[in-house]
């Protein structure tokens, strides 16, 4: 009989990040052994309470009978950064991190990612594979993303390649894929309800769920983004990217416009023709058509957003 994840709550961590032991006052409800019922974080140097987890209910949605079996599941309210977390750690496979606020959250291209407590869905999955056979992942984790969030009433999601996800043509959220070794990490940051001053000095349009009149449930839509990610990335790793392209190019968000891709130092341009069966984007241009893969990427469009 297939055993249900165990969902962890790190309070000592908590306490380390948050500068302060944790009182009893401040973790309502919470088993530290074995799983955990129900729980709401409070951050004693910032004062922020944030997101409400039942993290019972999160477990019972998880079929334990999935392509991804979620072993292990830990909760934090304030984290460096998720995907620093689970790459610290022996082994991630079956490993799952959640936390309501990053102090040093990372975008791609050595970006800093910016959030507000409470205000986004933080997580990051792990998989230990032949890493140097991984193609497309994070183009198969925006996909999965888009149908977590159709699975809970949000329609409309595009996806800019190789690692954004778009709502009204501004970004809801990013992926962020690191390999070390045999690690395979998967880092989703998704926009939920931010405010304006949290989010200062963001250099690109963002939005988030709240702002597109996505009312959802928080517990539902984690537990369909750990599934849907889980059962997607390791259908991928294993039999490959090609099954996920025409799915992949049919939300592309870019498709058909003229675009610029910085890659290092050098800039091509031409019209986005979507991705190969590799993930690679496709650029057409008098010269022909240039693929260019994953990596130091920035992806520009040319003329005004199409609907």
């Amino acid at each position: 009989m297939a055993m249900r994840p165990i969902l962890t709550s790190r309070v000592g961590f908590l306490s380390i990040m948050c500068g302060e032991p944790a009182s009893g006052d401040e973790v309502d409800d919470i088993q530290l052994s074995g799983i955990i019922q129900s729980g709401r974080f409070h951050c004693p140097t910032t004062g922020s309470i944030a997101m409400e987890y039942d993290f019972q209910r999160i477990a019972s949605m998880l079929s334990p009978s999935g392509k991804f079996r979620a072993e292990r599941i830990f909760f934090f309210d304030e984290v460096d950064s998720t995907n620093a977390w689970m790459l610290r750690q022996q082994e991630v496979d079956g490993l799952c991190c959640i936390a309501n606020h990053q102090v040093a959250g990372k975008g791609s291209r050595g970006k800093t990612w910016t959030d507000a407590p409470g205000g986004s869905i933080l997580m990051s999955m792990g998989w230990e594979v032949d890493v140097d056979r991984c193609c497309g992942v994070s183009l198969v984790a925006g996909l999965a993303v888009i149908g977590a969030l159709k699975e809970t009433g949000v329609g409309g999601i595009r996806l800019k390649w190789p690692n954004d996800i778009l709502a009204d043509g501004r970004k809801l959220g990013g992926i962020l894929v690191e390999k070390s070794g045999s690690k395979l990490v998967v880092g989703l940051g998704l926009n939920v309800n931010l405010q304006q001053p949290s989010m200062h000095g963001v250099d690109q349009p963002w939005t988030d769920l709240s702002s597109i009149g996505a009312g959802c449930d928080g517990d539902v839509l984690v537990s369909r983004l750990l599934r849907n990610m889980g059962d997607m990335i390791t259908d991928c790793v294993t039999g490959g990217f090609a099954g996920y392209a025409e799915s992949w190019n049919a939300a592309d968000a870019f498709a058909g416009l003229p675009v610029q891709v910085l890659s290092g130092r050098e800039a091509i341009s031409g019209i986005e023709r979507g991705v190969d069966r590799t993930g690679a984007l496709r650029i057409e241009s008098d010269a022909g058509i240039r693929t260019v893969h994953a990596g130091d990427v920035s992806l520009r469009r040319m003329e005004p957003f199409r609907e």
